[in-house]
């Protein structure tokens, strides 16, 4: 199965940019029909093999890399999906292969066998399996934040505001009720993604100019790992 590359752009932003951006994109685009009142949340485990390869990979700057991370919706069991993120400096795809709840289960046993069925062969539960007969795959960091989603059908333009991003500190259970989550971002600062396929609506990018911030390669998993390794055990 042939996937196909989009653009990915990300900015870090403040809180006056946010309500400039936000007030101009409304005018222009239309809030994601999934998002409930506007906003939904996010809460990704993430996955790294014994080379812990997704984030150097990332922090070193490496053009071709991937990573695998299970994610689910306003902390909801009904849709838990397991996805792959294959990205090419500033353009990638991903895949994606929808999970049960016992599935999930299965996964942070450390069982990855099912995944091999032909049934996951042309998703991410695939890869996953291939990736971590190769080199042991293990759950690395939870990373949540709240997420504001606009979009516009030319272009296939999706633009984001990613805040309130945070490391859970205490665990690597999704659905843990005692998952305790701490702020990454510095003064906290939102993360603009801007996402689309083969251009964007010269509207659109004019809603865009005169922002005062530069483009960024903003990671949250890093962010969050960061958090992990620099917290100290008084802290924890």
């Amino acid at each position: 199965m042939e996937y196909k590359y989009r653009h990915e752009i990300k900015y870090r932003i403040n809180g006056g940019t946010y309500m400039i951006l936000r007030q101009r994109l409304r005018a222009v685009m239309r809030p994601d029909l999934h998002a409930n009142k506007g906003l939904y949340r996010v809460t990704s485990l993430y996955f790294d093999n014994i080379y812990r390869s997704a984030y150097f990979d990332k922090t070193n700057g490496t053009l071709n890399r991937k990573k695998f991370r299970i994610r689910v919706y306003d902390l909801g069991k009904d849709i838990i999906n397991l996805e792959e993120k294959v990205k090419n400096d500033n353009v990638g795809y991903k895949k994606s292969s929808r999970l049960t709840l016992d599935e999930y289960g299965e996964i942070m046993s450390g069982n990855f066998g099912f995944l091999g069925e032909e049934r996951f062969a042309e998703g991410a539960g695939g890869d996953f399996y291939a990736s971590s007969s190769a080199a042991m795959l293990s759950p690395a960091v939870i990373v949540d934040y709240i997420r504001e989603p606009y979009v516009c059908a030319a272009g296939n333009v999706r633009i984001t505001f990613d805040m309130k991003i945070a490391a859970c500190t205490n665990g690597l259970d999704l659905f843990d009720e005692n998952n305790v989550y701490e702020n990454v971002m510095p003064d906290n600062d939102i993360v603009l993604e801007v996402k689309y396929d083969s251009f964007i609506p010269e509207y659109i990018l004019q809603m865009l100019t005169g922002i005062s911030t530069a483009q960024e390669s903003v990671s949250k998993f890093i962010l969050c790992s960061d958090k992990l390794l620099n917290r100290t055990p008084e802290a924890q």
